[in-house]
């Protein structure tokens, strides 16, 4: 069976749509149930400022570990790994959201430790660029 142009046109737009169905769901980007709670964290001594790229490195190590059921809690403003099935913590994961907080990033941790999202913190950037004084 031969495909006409127009099929082919067809095939790959539904392929390009069905891609992005998978990916936005992929990506979880939802809003949270009434009942979690979602703490913002961002670093009060940030040491410089990630390019998008840098940073979408550690946020796929963040998802990648997540899936196999590792989480975070920050504690003392230090990002302290977790995982019910295992015991000890997980360097790549601390390090991933070390990486971010200190980059000017910001995450976004629910009640459960899972980091449900990590954007730029415009707050961050204010006080690695000496504009903003920071009470401790």
């Amino acid at each position: 069976m031969k495909l006409t142009t127009k099929s082919k046109i067809q095939a790959s737009i539904i392929a390009i749509v069905a891609f992005a169905i998978i990916f936005y769901m992929a990506t979880d980007n939802s809003a949270n149930s009434d009942n979690e709670t979602t703490h913002q964290w961002y670093s009060t001594s940030p040491t410089n400022i990630l390019s998008t790229d840098e940073a979408q490195v550690d946020i796929d190590n963040i998802k990648t570990l997540q899936k196999a059921g590792w989480r975070l809690l920050v504690q003392d403003n230090k990002p302290i790994s977790f995982n019910e099935d295992d015991s000890g913590r997980n360097e790549i994961i601390e390090k991933a959201a070390n990486n971010l907080l200190h980059g000017c990033y910001e995450l976004y941790i629910d009640s459960d430790g899972k980091v449900i999202k990590a954007k730029p913190s415009n707050k961050a950037r204010e006080i690695f660029e000496g504009k903003e004084e920071v009470d401790y």
